[in-house]
C-alpha cells in the first residue's frame, strides 16, 4: 500500500504519520499563478518559506512532496508570452524549494512539465476526469507517472481491470475518502469555482464554494446519496489490491491534523469502527449547516450534522454487487441497491432511516451573493 496524503502544513503531522505507509504528501501555496484544486479560503496560509520548511520536514521522514497545479482553467493565459515567462519562474522556484513532482489536470501543463523538468514526477489530477481507457492511454503517452482517477470510477471494476494492464508503466491512484455525489451535475461548476478562487487572477472575495449548497440539498433530500458516493471503506481495500492497484489518496488538506491521522490510521489498518463520515470529507454535513447559520439561511440542513453511517453494519460482501451492476447505464431509481444498504447502516439522531421523514427542499440560491465579501466567515 502506498498512501498519498493531503497536508495541512502542520509539521507535527509528519511525526504522527510515521509508521504508516505514507509515501507522498501533496499541497500548494494558498493562491497561485495557475490555481489548484482547492479553494484558497479553506486552506492554510502558505508562502515560499513555509512550503520549503514543510518539504524539508517531509523529506526527513523519507516522504516525497507533490505540488498541486491542478486547476481546471488557466483563463486563457496560455496564449500570453508573459504567462509562459511567469510559469517558468514559478516552476523553477518550486523545484528549487524541493518539490518532487506536480499534480496537474491540463494537458498543456503535462507537456510543459515533462519537457522542461523531465526528472520530476507528474500525476494526472482527478480534475482531468479520466473515464475510459483511451483517455488513460493518452495521458500515459504524454509521459504521466501516475493517473489519479476520479472517484466516480471507484466502483467501475470493469474499467479498473482494463486499466490495470498499464500498472508496469504508470501508477493508478484511487481517491479513498471524497464524498462527491454519484453522477454529480455540479462537479464541473465546482471544479471551476475551486480553480478560479485559488488563482492569483481569479475570484477574490468568495469564502464558500456555492456548488456545495446544491450538493448538500441533494443529500438532505435523499440520504441514500451518501451510499451512492464513491468513497472506499478501509475494509474494502482488498478488492482493489487484488486487481493490482495499491496507490491510494487520502484527501483532507483543509482538515485538522488529528482528522488526517485518524483517516490514515483507518485505511492503513483496513478497519474503522464508527461513523464512516468521520473519515470522509463530508462538507455537505459539516460546512453547509455552519455556513447557513452564518448567513441567516434555512435550518433544514442542520439534520445533516446528525447523520451516522455505521461502518460496522455494512454487509461483508456488499461491494460485490458493483462487480456486475452497471451504474453508468442503470438508473438508481430502478436499481435501489444503495437505498437498501442505507436502511441498514444510516441513522439520524439515533433513529433508523426508515423512521426519518424529511420534506423535500430546494437550494436557497438567493443566498449565493452572501458567500462573498468580508465578515461572514470570520
Amino acid at each position: 500500500m502506498k498512501l498519498v496524503v493531503g497536508t495541512n502544513f502542520d509539521d507535527a503531522l509528519l511525526e504522527k504519520l510515521k509508521g504508516y505507509p505514507v509515501r507522498y504528501l501533496f499541497g500548494s501555496k494558498t493562491r497561485t499563478l495557475t490555481g489548484h484544486g482547492r479553494a484558497s479560503f479553506v486552506l492554510p496560509q502558505v508562502d515560499d518559506e513555509r512550503l520549503k520548511e514543510h518539504i524539508s520536514v517531509a523529506h526527513s521522514y523519507n516522504v516525497k512532496f507533490l505540488y498541486t497545479m491542478n486547476s481546471a482553467n488557466l483563463l486563457g493565459k496560455e496564449y500570453s508570452e508573459k504567462f509562459h515567462e511567469a510559469l517558468k519562474k514559478e516552476v523553477d522556484s518550486l523545484v528549487n524549494l524541493g518539490v518532487d513532482g506536480f499534480i496537474v489536470a491540463l494537458p498543456f501543463l503535462v507537456h510543459y512539465v515533462k519537457r522542461e523538468y523531465p526528472w520530476t514526477e507528474v500525476s494526472i489530477s482527478s480534475y482531468a476526469r479520466v473515464r475510459n481507457i483511451r483517455e488513460f492511454e493518452n495521458y500515459v503517452n504524454m509521459g504521466a507517472d501516475t493517473v489519479i482517477l476520479h472517484e466516480d470510477d471507484n466502483r467501475n471494476f470493469k474499467l479498473l481491470r482494463s486499466l490495470a494492464q498499464f500498472r508496469k508503466k504508470v501508477d493508478i491512484e484511487l481517491i479513498l475518502n471524497n464524498s462527491c455525489l454519484w453522477g454529480c451535475p455540479y462537479r464541473l461548476t465546482h471544479d471551476q469555482v475551486a480553480s478560479l478562487s485559488s488563482s492569483e487572477d481569479g475570484i477574490k472575495d468568495a469564502w464558500f464554494e456555492y456548488p456545495l449548497l446544491f450538493c448538500a440539498t441533494d443529500v438532505r433530500n435523499d440520504l441514500a446519496n451518501l451510499i451512492r458516493m464513491r468513497w472506499i471503506r478501509p475494509e474494502d481495500l482488498s478488492h482493489y489490491e487484488e486487481i493490482g492497484i495499491d496507490r491510494f489518496k487520502i484527501a483532507g488538506r483543509n482538515k485538522k491534523t488529528d482528522w488526517i491521522v485518524r483517516a490514515v490510521k483507518a485505511y492503513s489498518e483496513r478497519k474503522y469502527e464508527g461513523n464512516l463520515l468521520d473519515i470522509v470529507s463530508y462538507p455537505q454535513g459539516r460546512a453547509v449547516p455552519k455556513v447557513m447559520r452564518m448567513v441567516g439561511g434555512p435550518s433544514y440542513y442542520d439534520v445533516l450534522e446528525s447523520v451516522y453511517v455505521d461502518n460496522a453494519k455494512f454487509p461483508p460482501q456488499w461491494l460485490n454487487y458493483f462487480e456486475t451492476n452497471d451504474c453508468d447505464t442503470r438508473s438508481c431509481e430502478e436499481c435501489r441497491y444503495c437505498d437498501a444498504v442505507a436502511m441498514k447502516v444510516i441513522t439520524v439522531n439515533g433513529k433508523p432511516l426508515s423512521d426519518v421523514k424529511l420534506e423535500k427542499v430546494v437550494p436557497p440560491i438567493e443566498l449565493i451573493p452572501r458567500f462573498a465579501g468580508d465578515g461572514h466567515h470570520k
